[in-house]
This record gives structure tokens, sequence and C-alpha cells, in this order.
């Protein structure tokens, strides 16, 4: 009979250990594995400027009908000039293009297969450690996969000269992708001048670029945070930035995201557009529209812009205090680990340097749930919850 032979496939190593939390009958249960910002009460509430955009959105009552397949032009202008810089579009010397996706997998996807259908023997490198679902997404696409050195665990920082050392090391026509900031998992960014010195080494050695950009906002502030991506842009004749609005916008159900192509070249640009379109068209077709609106009305209305602006601005200091809170209670309670270095990481993430072992430890014994690496979702610890987790931790280091 058909489909006899299937096996059940291995869960997902981040949505998995949601599953075991929710059954775990614990009080005191915490989940600090799945990435998705919590405010102290440990709910994901709406921005106030998402939910003032969503009753304009509902007065305007707007058709239902398709979007285009790169989506709507003015949500796609917005993009480019946030991601970018809002000069961007005046400068003559550079020719953006962009496509709304279903979020920022779906941009990630988007070029996964846009790029093997015209590059198909090129490696794809990711720094070691990435996000999960980097390598399984470009894989699935058809692509070989390896990994470019990133991060020292004994000194808990880029180990930026092993990083430079074995970009060298990537043949011409091979893909590299880059974290744009609030790096995940470690939580650890490259400086300007590294920036500087990573785009000079792509572009001697001819090697394809996509920023991954899923956090702008959650590290520095919105211009801060895009510094490293603008570097690239600037310096690089083509790179693929894939953005998202889950994180900054706290739209994670509405999947909105962008894939923005920059070249210096116009005819470049508008073939490369095309293609992307075609392939798209073939993956999901139209972009999901309601997500994008409520960005392009917060975008375009200076009061909504602002008020966003302070969500995004709590959400970002909320997660900066837990972690100096975290940082004291150890201290306090002795724990003989140094964690110091998690006051330094940027954004939601914090590769804590917890071995897999006590990792395991947490989870059986405490019901604090973090994933096997040691990734730590510092916008999962609340004010109720930090004194658990601190002692929990220090039981078991």
């Amino acid at each position: 009979m058909f489909f006899d032979n299937v096996n059940e496939a291995p869960k997902d190593p981040i949505l998995g250990l949601t599953d075991e939390f929710n059954k775990d009958k614990n009080p005191n249960k915490v989940n600090l594995a799945v990435g998705v910002y919590q405010d102290d009460n440990g709910l994901t509430t709406t921005f106030k400027s998402v939910i003032q955009a969503e009753k304009i959105l509902l007065d305007m009552n707007i058709p239902k009908s398709y979007k285009p397949i790169d989506g709507d032009k003015e949500f796609l202008s917005k993009s480019i000039e946030m991601v970018l810089g809002e000069k961007i579009l005046d400068n003559n010397q550079s020719y953006p293009i962009a496509l709304n996706t279903p979020g920022g997998t779906g941009a990630l996807k988007l070029a996964s297969e846009f790029l093997n259908i015209f590059s198909s023997k090129s490696t794809v490198w990711f720094s070691n450690p990435t996000w999960p679902n980097h390598k399984p997404i470009f894989e699935a696409s058809g692509f070989k996969t390896n990994g470019y050195e990133y991060f020292d665990k004994e000194k808990n920082i880029v180990a930026f000269e092993n990083m430079i050392a074995s970009i060298k090391k990537i043949p011409a026509g091979d893909i590299i992708l880059l974290h744009g900031c609030c790096h995940n998992p470690t939580g650890c960014d490259l400086s300007d001048d590294q920036w500087e010195e990573i785009s000079s080494v792509i572009k001697n050695n001819d090697i394809i670029t996509i920023c991954d950009f899923a956090y702008q906002g959650l590290g520095d502030g919105i211009d801060e945070d895009a510094s490293g991506v603008r570097i690239l842009s600037e310096k690089l004749d083509d790179v693929f930035i894939c953005s998202s609005y889950s994180k900054n916008f706290g739209l994670y159900s509405e999947r909105v995201g962008c894939l923005i192509y920059k070249s210096k070249d116009e005819i470049k640009s508008e073939k490369i557009l095309s293609q992307l379109k075609k392939t798209a068209r073939t993956i999901y077709s139209n972009p999901p529209a309601h997500g994008s609106e409520i960005v392009k009305i917060i975008l375009n209305d200076e009061y909504l812009k602002k008020l966003w602006i302070k969500d995004l601005s709590i959400l970002r200091n909320r997660i900066k205090e837990m972690r100096v809170s975290l940082l004291s209670n150890l201290t306090d309670l002795g724990c003989k680990k140094d964690f110091s270095f998690i006051v330094d990481q940027n954004g939601m993430f914090s590769f804590s340097g917890i071995s897999t072992e006590d990792v395991k430890k947490l989870r059986s014994e405490y019901s604090i749930y973090i994933v096997d690496s040691g990734r730590v979702n510092i916008a999962g610890i609340t004010s109720k919850n930090i004194n658990y987790i601190s002692e929990s931790i220090n039981k078991v280091i």
C-alpha cells in the first residue's frame, strides 16, 4: 500500500521542545527554547502601534484580492528604506529590488530556490553555529552545505580571525549566509570594522552573499542594527537580504517578510526581479497581505511610526534588563561559572555555555526548557521566574 514505509520525521529541535513543555505538569515550568518575545507577564502581546494600524486597516475596507507576485509597491519601498537607509532609493548608483515573502523563512526559501536554478553546483556556507532551520531550507533546494568558523566557545566571543581565515577558503561562486545582527543562536555580533573586512574578502573571492536580517531593532536600534547590512550593500556588487517583521513588529502569525536584492547594475536587477517573481509563483504564488498592510500603515504615519519605535525600544530594553538581572542573580548565588558575557550579547538569544548534559538536567529536574546547544531565549525570562531560573542553573552547573 502507498505510504506504508513512511517513517515518522524527527521532531524540530526547537518547536519539538514546545510540545514537551505543553505536556509538562510542573506549575513552575519555563520555556526558554522557542524564539518568541514575551513581556514580563510571559505573554506575547500585540504592539500598541499594530493594534491602532489594524483599526485603520479595518476602516479602509481594502478588497481581499490577490497582491502582485512581488507584493505591494509601497510596502516594498518602505522595507528597502528601513533596511538600506532612507536615501537608498535616491541613489542612482544602486538598484535595489524587493519581494514581499511569507515571513523571513519565505525570503530564505525564495533565495534558495532561485539560486539553485542558476548556481546549483555552489556549496552554501553557514556560520558554526547557526539557526537550525538554515541548512534544511537550502538542502531541500538541492544544495550541499558546509560551515565557516564563527564562535569561540571558551571566550564566548566571535572568533573573528578564525572566521576570516575560513571564509578566505570558500571557493569563488559558492554562497555564504551571514547574520545581519543579533546572531542566532550566539547573540554575538560583528563590529563595523569587521563587517568592512568581511565585505572585502567576499568581494575579492567572488562569493555570492545572503544576509539573514531577522532581528532589526532588537540589538541597539533600527539604524544601528542595519550597519553591517548597509556596509555589505555599499561594498558588494550583489547581495541578497532576507528581512523579517516577526520580531520587530510582533507579527509572528502574519508571516511578513521581504527579500531584497541590491545590485549596481539596473538591467541585472530587473532581470533578477523577473526570475524571482517566476520562482515565487511556483512556491506560494502571491504573498499574504494583512501583515504587510499593517507595516505599511505604521511606516507611512509619523505618529504610528514613533509609537512603533517606542514599542520596539520597550521590548529591546526589557531583554537587556533581563540579561543584567540574570547575571546579577547568578553572581549573588556564587555560581561557579562566569556568565558575565551574557550582558555583552545582542538580541533575544544567548549561547549560554550550559552543557547539553546540564540542559537535560534543567529540563528533567526543573522543567526549564532550553535547546540542547545551550541557546537561551532571554525574552522568556521575567521578573516572576528569574529567581527560579537562576537558582536552578546554579544547582546544576
